[in-house]
């Protein structure tokens, strides 16, 4: 993101390019501190949303899992692995069939991310763009409310629209 541009700015449009990035949705969970995010961005249809909420996945996840004990890029047979619940095959029957998953530790600070297609698996090269936009949205996040006056604010109400509308 360019000097000029305000954080607002970076935030929409990290966010927009995140979405595109992932056809079929994405959870991003900013600041998590005792399993709790202080901002959460989903894109996910909200049927499975719903269903995972519900059914109580979040701790079942390998996703979760993976992103709270390491940080980086996941690997597809590392996940599986980790998917004792079959919440992966649970999630191909609402099309999430492919995933692309990550984490970061910055400043005494977790983000963990998960972003999912259903046409094909994400290339390497995707894997990465997806997690340089991630990381600087880690960083804005870190900024907080005290960056820019209506930063914050913003903040928090894209965190609230993109957790429960779509983009």
């Amino acid at each position: 993101m360019g000097r000029g541009v305000n954080l607002t700015d970076q935030l929409r449009t990290l966010l927009t390019r995140l979405k595109l990035q992932s056809p079929c949705g994405f959870a991003a969970a900013f600041q998590v501190a005792f399993a709790t995010p202080r901002y959460l961005f989903q894109t996910y249809d909200e049927e499975w949303m719903n269903y995972y909420s519900k059914m109580g996945l979040v701790m079942k996840d390998p996703a979760v899992r993976w992103g709270f004990a390491n940080d980086g890029i996941a690997s597809w047979p590392e996940l599986q692995k980790l998917d004792d619940n079959g919440v992966f095959d649970k999630a191909s029957e609402f099309g999430l069939n492919y995933w692309a998953v990550m984490a970061t530790s910055e400043r005494n600070s977790k983000s963990i991310g998960a972003f999912s297609r259903s046409d094909k698996d994400f290339s390497d090269g995707e894997r990465k763009e997806i997690f340089a936009d991630f990381k600087s949205l880690h960083h804005l996040t870190l900024q907080g409310p005290a960056a820019e006056p209506e930063f914050g604010e913003m903040l928090l109400d894209l965190s609230i629209r993109h957790t429960h509308a779509k983009i």
